[in-house]
Order: structure tokens, then C-alpha cells, then sequence
């Protein structure tokens, strides 16, 4: 629901819980911080015209509900095109101002990496971020239909990150519970290791 169509209808059918999420969203908008040019979201589908915040299952907040995601750094968004590598096995983080992923299982991934797409948003009207939750400045969000300008094409997901500068750890899972659980964020450990080699474009 958009804050400047709500009607007294629209107040008296919602709750109380509902209406206090439209009036915090729009806050967020007016109290926003300049925002980016321009939007990234990477996904396993290509040839997506639209995203419906509907057709997301996974939320950040209940109380938010459903949304679409998006970022302003595309090598974060090379890094969502393989949708089951969740916390779990994989981690994802950042090291000297370059984003890195920690990956448990190369024979896992390298299962589940069908290729992708990363799709750039022009459009952000709808969007806005809340630095208290999730990924902070590079995580913004719709709970709008968003239709994306350009999508490029990838047929590997591993490929879309190396070429976005990622860096890219396959580790076994007795490093990656080291990394995890380590009080540096893992970063004593990865710096004796060698990631993936970046891909020039």
C-alpha cells in the first residue's frame, strides 16, 4: 500500500500493525540517505520481467513481510544466483573492502550452480533501506512490483562472482566451522588460504 493513496477506507480495514509498518516505511523514505543510481539483484531465473515481493518466500522481518531485495554492488548481488547456499555451508562477508564467500563443499556447489542472472533496477522509487536490518546500506528494499531495465546472463554462478571480483573460498567443512565460529570473522584463517582466481573482464 502506498503511504499517499491511504484513505480513511484503507486506515479502518487495516491493523493497527499493518498501518504503523506503511507510516515507518515512509519515514524511512523521507529520512533516506541519498541513494544509488542505480539497483543489483542476482537470482537463479533469467528472463524475469517482473518482481513480485509476493513470490519471495524468505523475509528479514515479520512485521516487514515480503519484499524485494535488491543492492547498489553488483559483486554482492553475483553472489545470490545459487539460492541454496545458505549460512549453513556457505558465509558471506567483506575483507579489506572486497566481498568474499566461504564455501564448504566445491562438489556441493558446483552441483547446485545452474547460472543466472544479475538484473539492474533503474526504477527506485519504491525502494528504500533500513540500516538496522539485514546487509545495512547495501541491502534496500520494495514492497512493490519492480520491473528490472537489464538483465545480464550468466551459465555459471561461481563465473558471475569471479568476474564481479569476489572472492571465492572452497574449503572443507572442519575449516569452514573454524572460520565460523573464529573470533576474527575467520580472517587469520583465510588470509593462508588461496581463493578462486578472479576472472578479468
Amino acid at each position: 500500500m502506498n503511504f499517499e493513496k491511504i484513505t480513511q477506507k484503507d486506515i479502518n480495514r487495516v491493523s493497527e500493525e499493518e498501518l504503523a509498518d506503511v507510516f515507518e516505511r515512509e519515514e524511512l523514505l523521507e529520512k533516506q540517505f541519498e541513494k544509488p543510481d542505480k539497483l543489483f539483484r542476482g537470482t537463479r531465473k533469467q528472463g524475469i520481467e517482473e518482481f513480485d515481493p509476493k513470490n519471495n518466500k524468505k523475509f528479514r522481518d515479520k512485521n516487514e513481510g515480503s519484499v524485494v531485495f535488491a543492492t547498489p554492488d553488483k559483486a554482492f548481488a553475483s553472489m545470490f544466483l545459487v539460492p541454496e547456499a545458505d549460512d549453513s555451508w556457505t558465509l558471506k562477508g567483506k575483507m579489506n573492502g572486497n566481498w568474499y564467500t566461504v564455501i564448504a563443499s566445491r562438489e556441493m556447489y558446483e552441483q547446485l550452480d545452474k547460472g543466472g542472472s544479475i538484473y539492474e533496477i533503474d526504477d527506485l522509487d519504491d525502494f528504500y533501506c533500513d540500516e538496522q536490518k539485514g546487509m545495512g546500506k547495501c541491502e534496500w528494499v520494495s514492497k512493490e512490483k519492480i520491473k528490472p531495465a537489464k538483465e545480464e546472463q550468466f551459465d555459471s554462478a561461481l563465473d558471475a562472482m569471479l568476474r564481479e571480483g569476489v572472492q571465492v573460498y572452497f574449503v572443507d567443512k572442519d575449516t569452514f566451522l573454524k572460520i565460523k565460529n573464529s573470533d576474527d570473522y575467520g580472517m587469520s584463517i583465510l588470509r593462508k588460504i588461496k581463493s578462486e582466481k578472479i576472472i578479468k573482464k
